[in-house]
This record gives structure tokens, C-alpha cells and sequence, in this order.
């Protein structure tokens, strides 16, 4: 495909195009194993090239097996990391673990085994003491296997004899390797960590000097951020955002809904990129269908309802609802509001609900600071008024107690 701009294409082709889209955003290294996704993203590189470039300021490659969409975020964020499949994030000796096995795969060969990929990270690590590697212990033996696990994940590795699981225990494995995969995962030549110092060095790109150059990268950021954060408020611009973007956030968010095929809720207070519900761009949704994500809609409904909230969502202009970033509850309505939630549903919830309360209870306010739907306040918690949205009317049905996979609403 040419390189068109996702405006001018007719509106029966723009479904391929977003789920390409979708789906690099998802996960930005992309296999030919993942032959649907693949396809349409060969298929559609030169408008996904010029629409992430031209929109976010990202870069795509597409090679004959592999596709990787360079992205880089707006701002540091403590969920966003690398995830086993079963929502577990890498440790830090996985971190250390998957990138001395990435640099072990840069020798030639279409197979390893995993004794000979141990072995060639010994040499790699041999004579940095800071590392202290040493595969025997049972930590690092299970730090490189979460490490392989993930790139397994990503399409870099392909077991093709042996079982994973057994490498804590000194097992062996044969994998095929995705050389083109492997090579998307080491973008940067060693230069540049000359200039990194901290984690934000990472991120950190030039400032234009030049009005257009702003103005263009204010656009990158503030787009950027649409897609990064579940919401977006003023606050979080930077001053070029602020001034040269923000007055066009309609525009720019039709631009990205025309890109993801997400629609972008726009208020006063702000906006947010309401996800896909068959393929979503983000890794985790809300709401959910779990225990927690449904205890954590319940409290959300518990909360604006109170008279404190109702009060001062509704109270004073007509437009007050529209016009607050959020709202503070009280420290006791926030208890009254979560013991009125357990009262009501725990016994329909999960085990966790009654046998590990506190624990449930962590569980709960951490998804709803996750998705910045609420968020620590000196007299209590302030309730963003994008919460609004996700009221809801739960429905009692008669029956066995719910699991983790059950629909309350």
C-alpha cells in the first residue's frame, strides 16, 4: 500500500487498517506466527508507517517475518513493563536475564539449546561483578526462564523440544529462533546508554527550536498520551502541550479514533480513549471480569451515590459536573461506601472478598488508581469525574457463588 492518509481511505478498508493498528499497539513486536495480524499489518505498512509517524511520532519496521512499532512514551508510568501471559510482571533478574539473552542470540544459528544460551550468557556477564550472575541458584534459574517465557511470548523464540517449566530444575529445551524478531528487540547501537543516566534519559527527546518543530512534537505528546493513559487531564501537559495542542484535542482525537477505531469520550475536564471491547489496545480493560474489577465498579457506584459525592457533582451551576477534574470523599465515606459494597455482594464475589478482605480490599483501589479513576487526597480520595461513566445497575441473579471469570452486570 501506498503511503495514504488514513483520512482518504474509503470507510469499508479503514477496519483492516485499525486492526493492524490495534493490534501494534498492543503488542509492538509482532511475528509472522501471528499470521491474521501479520498480514494485515504487511498489507497496510505504508499507511501505518506514515499515520504513526505523522500522528505519534513512532517508527515501524516490517520485515519478512517480523514487524516492530517503535514506540515512545510521553511520560514514566509504574504499570507499564513487561508481562507473562499470566499477567506477572519480570522481575528484575528477568529484566537482567532477557536482555543477556537477547545479546546471546545475536550469534548465527536458527536453533539453540537452552544449556548452550546459558552458557553464552556466563561469557557474555564473565568479569562484571556488579551482575553476580549464577544460573544455578534457583532465583536466577527461574528469572531465565520468565525470560525465555517472554520472548517465547513475543514470537523471538519457538520451543520446538523440551518443556519450559523444567529449566528451574536444570531441564534442557531446543527452540527455533525468529533472527529478524531478535533483531527488532536490540534497536539501539551501545552509544547511546552514553547519554543515559537515569530512566528518564530514555524517554527524553530534543526539544525543535523551531515553531513548527514544537508544535508538532506538542501534537506526538498529547496523542501519545491518549493512548498510554486511561485518562487525560490538563494537568498532565507540559506547557508546549498545553498551549499548542490542547485547543485542538478534538481534532487530534479524531485523528487517533480514525487510527484505533477506539472511540475518545471528550469533557471539559478532559478526555479518554474508550477501548476496543473485542480487541483492546491496553492489557488490562475496566470494567472487567473479574472478582476485583467487579468489587471495584460496585464501590465506584457506592461512591457517587453517597450524598457527599452527589452533593458536590451536582451542587451549585448546572454545569459543575462538567467542569471538576474530580471530586473528594471523605475517609469515611470511602469506609461506609466500601463496608455498604462487601455487605451487599462479597458472598457473590470471590473467596478472596470474605476470607482475605484486606487484601481484596488493596486489590480494589489499586485497579481504580491503575485507571485513574480515583487517586490519593490529604482529606480522603479524590473520585475523578470521568468515574461517572461507569455506574452501574448491578442485577442479583439466585445461584452459586460467582468466579473469577463471572458477569455481574
Amino acid at each position: 500500500m501506498t503511503s495514504r492518509l488514513a483520512f482518504h481511505l474509503p470507510p469499508h478498508q479503514l477496519p483492516e487498517l485499525q486492526r493492524a493498528a490495534r493490534a501494534l499497539l498492543r503488542r509492538p513486536l509482532i511475528s509472522a506466527l501471528d499470521k491474521d495480524d501479520f498480514r494485515l499489518i504487511v498489507k497496510w505498512e505504508g499507511v501505518l508507517s506514515y499515520e504513526f509517524a505523522q500522528k505519534l511520532g513512532y517508527r515501524l519496521d516490517v520485515s519478512r517475518t517480523a514487524a516492530r512499532l517503535l514506540r515512545r512514551p510521553a511520560s514514566l508510568t509504574a504499570s507499564r513493563g513487561a508481562h507473562l501471559a499470566t499477567g506477572r510482571p519480570l522481575s528484575r533478574w528477568a529484566y537482567v536475564y532477557l536482555c543477556l539473552t537477547l545479546a546471546a542470540l545475536e550469534q548465527p544459528g536458527h536453533q539453540v539449546l537452552a544449556s548452550e544460551l546459558l552458557a553464552r550468557i556466563a561469557q557474555i556477564a564473565r568479569g562484571d561483578d556488579r551482575l553476580r550472575l549464577d544460573s544455578t541458584e534457583y532465583v536466577q534459574r527461574r528469572a531465565f526462564r520468565d525470560a525465555v517465557r517472554y520472548l517465547e511470548q513475543i514470537g523471538v523464540l519457538v520451543v520446538r523440544d523440551g518443556d519450559v517449566d523444567l529449566l528451574v530444575s536444570e531441564g534442557q529445551v531446543l527452540w527455533d529462533i525468529d533472527r529478524d524478531a531478535a533483531a527488532m528487540c536490540m534497536v539501539a547501537s551501545p552509544s547511546v546508554l552514553r547519554s543515559v543516566s537515569t530512566v528518564d534519559d530514555f524517554i527524553a527527546e530534543p526539544v525543535p527550536s523551531d515553531s513548527d518543530g514544537r508544535s508538532r512534537r506538542a501534537r506526538h505528546l498529547l496523542n501519545r498520551r491518549m493512548i498510554d493513559q486511561p485518562i487525560v487531564v490538563l494537568a498532565d501537559l507540559t506547557s508546549d502541550e498545553a498551549d499548542l495542542a490542547w485547543r485542538n484535542r478534538r481534532r487530534e482525537a479524531d485523528n487517533i479514533s480514525r487510527l484505533t477505531g477506539c472511540e475518545i469520550e471528550l469533557r471539559k475536564e478532559g478526555l479518554a480513549l474508550i477501548d476496543h471491547p473485542n480487541q483492546p489496545i491496553s492489557g488490562a480493560q475496566f470494567p472487567g471480569s473479574t472478582a476485583v474489577s467487579h468489587a471495584a465498579l460496585l464501590l465506584l457506584t457506592a461512591l457517587l451515590e453517597t450524598d457527599e459525592l452527589h452533593a458536590a457533582l451536582h451542587g451549585g451551576s448546572d454545569n459543575a459536573a462538567d467542569t471538576r477534574v474530580d471530586v473528594v470523599a471523605s475517609a469515611e465515606t470511602v469506609d461506609m461506601a466500601w463496608a455498604s459494597t462487601m455487605n451487599d455482594y462479597a458472598a457473590r464475589l470471590s473467596q478472596d472478598a470474605r476470607e482475605q478482605p484486606e487484601k481484596f480490599r488493596a486489590d480494589v483501589f489499586s485497579l481504580l488508581r491503575r485507571f485513574r479513576l480515583i487517586s490519593p487526597h490529604p482529606l480522603g480520595l479524590a473520585v475523578a469525574a470521568f468515574a461517572n461513566r461507569f455506574r452501574a445497575q448491578p442485577t442479583i441473579i439466585d445461584g452459586p457463588e460467582l468466579d473469577e471469570q463471572a458477569v455481574l452486570f
